[in-house]
């Protein structure tokens, strides 16, 4: 049974039952990040405005592959300027194609999502692009980054001398530490087993959210960071890609 007010886009599983989403168990990590992109707001207020503008396409020119691609090209709904993609796309005249814009500032490569949609695996689905991670650089009063971490450690070098021979002494150094400390029990590497429980948590908490449930509510049921949650869905879907999958 559903509980609270309905939630536009797809049907929510109940958040307040665990077993409806049994469905997580077997999700992987590609999986994982769709569930929480599609629970956001905007991304469904940029599908919407995509929709509505690929089917009016796709009326007056035609479906890929029998399109008529060069009349679709010079029509003004086809594109947004360059300034407002985010990402990598190939840009025409100071103006990039609404598809692309979708997947850069989204995150994926392929065609965009309908939020209903449940799976998004397969040859013409998703496939999210690589996430670069920001070099950190930290320096000798910066203890914030390290905070006590044994999974953070932050390896000097000397810029005046050639940096492989160096790269390679700190690849068997750090190489040897993970082990020691994977096996001392100090560091859990980031694997889908043992972060599934907490995504699931804060799935539920989402959903509760999305249907209008009182923080306070949330709280008592459910063992989760809220803000954590909202990171997630608001934006945040990406950083579960540096999870190992398994």
């Amino acid at each position: 049974m559903q509980t609270g007010k309905p939630i536009p886009g797809f049907p929510r599983p109940d958040w307040r039952e665990a077993g409806a989403y049994a469905f997580t168990q077997s999700l992987n990590v590609v999986q994982w990040t769709w569930e929480f992109l599609r629970r956001n707001p905007d991304y469904h207020r940029d599908w919407a405005w995509f929709d509505r503008n690929w089917k009016a396409l796709e009326a007056d020119y035609g479906r890929p592959p029998e399109r008529d691609f060069q009349r679709w090209k010079a029509d003004p709904r086809a594109w947004v300027k360059a300034d407002d993609c985010g990402g990598d796309c190939r840009v025409d005249q100071d103006r990039v194609l609404i598809e692309c814009w979708m997947g850069a500032k989204w995150g994926f490569y392929k065609f965009p999502l309908d939020p209903a949609t449940d799976n998004p695996l397969g040859p013409e689905r998703l496939r999210w692009r690589e996430r670069v991670r920001p070099v950190v650089t930290v320096t000798p009063r910066d203890t914030a980054w390290l905070a006590a971490d044994p999974a953070r450690v932050a390896p000097g070098f000397e810029l005046d001398l050639p940096l492989k021979p160096q790269l390679e002494r700190v690849k068997r150094w750090l190489q040897a530490r993970q082990a020691r400390l994977r096996r001392s029990g100090e560091l859990q590497m980031r694997t889908l087993s043992s972060r599934r429980g907490t995504w699931l948590q804060l799935l539920r908490c989402a959903d509760a959210l999305a249907a209008g449930v009182g923080e306070e509510e949330v709280r008592a049921l459910l063992e989760v960071d809220i803000g954590q949650a909202r990171r997630l869905v608001g934006g945040g879907h990406l950083e579960l890609l540096d999870t190992l999958d398994e």
